[in-house]
């Protein structure tokens, strides 16, 4: 007797067949992040350099608050395209949120599922040194306790820019921590982005096996038939 799958148990298989193989790396939104707030006029500011829109717990109009559980100014978005002394203001609610101490500077981003991360892409403001204010040394991505570190290179001119690291095969986890290294200077970021290709959960993956499988049989009935 030869085994024939229904012509729906050989769609589903198709279907899951295709899905396995058509993924790839597509902008993914984190779910929240924690980070310390930015400094302001408190900490010698011009301006207050807060993530004032940030939704989770702790103090955004305070200079260096723990804040935790949300989204703010590095996921909205919004990127600046111009500098900083352009567009911060004494509310703290410009698109920048700068840090002018600490060493590497911590922001963990937590996403809804495990993700095979393929970039990430840092906006930044490029000042040149202006109002003290100059790009990233450095930016690391630690995820799963493996750590990548990318130097960056300070272009001719003054103005916003990024940065996009291409991170190595197998970087995969639920979260990832993005540190930022200082020269002398204060840093600027406007927002921070992700591509990624979703881990499948187990259960995915039993199904994909059982639809490869199906496709295995249908293939062989029709070899036989």
């Amino acid at each position: 007797m030869t085994f024939s799958p229904s012509p729906r148990a050989a769609l589903l298989a198709a279907l899951l067949l295709g899905a396995a193989h058509s993924q790839a790396a597509m902008p993914v939104q984190p779910l929240h992040y924690d980070m310390l707030n930015g400094y302001g006029m408190a900490s010698g500011g011009s301006f207050n350099y807060w993530d004032k829109s940030y939704s989770g717990s702790g103090n955004s109009s305070q200079d260096y608050a723990p804040l935790s559980g949300g989204l703010g100014d590095l996921s909205d978005g919004i990127i600046a395209n111009e500098g900083w002394h352009l567009t911060e203001n004494t509310e703290g609610t410009g698109p920048y949120v700068g840090w002018n101490r600490g060493e590497p500077w911590l922001i963990t981003f937590h996403f809804a599922q495990v993700q095979q991360f393929q970039t990430v892409t840092v906006w930044y403001d490029d000042a040149d040194g202006f109002g003290d204010v100059a790009p990233p040394a450095a930016l690391t991505v630690t995820v799963q306790g493996l750590t990548q570190r990318f130097e960056i290179t300070d272009q001719p001119g003054a103005a916003p820019t990024f940065a996009v690291l291409t991170l190595a095969a197998g970087t995969r986890g639920d979260s990832l921590v993005l540190g930022v290294e200082r020269f002398s200077n204060g840093v600027m970021l406007s927002e921070v982005g992700f591509t990624a290709t979703p881990v499948p959960e187990p259960a995915s993956l039993l199904l994909m096996g059982l639809g490869l499988g199906l496709t295995s049989w249908a293939r062989r009935a029709r070899r036989e038939a």
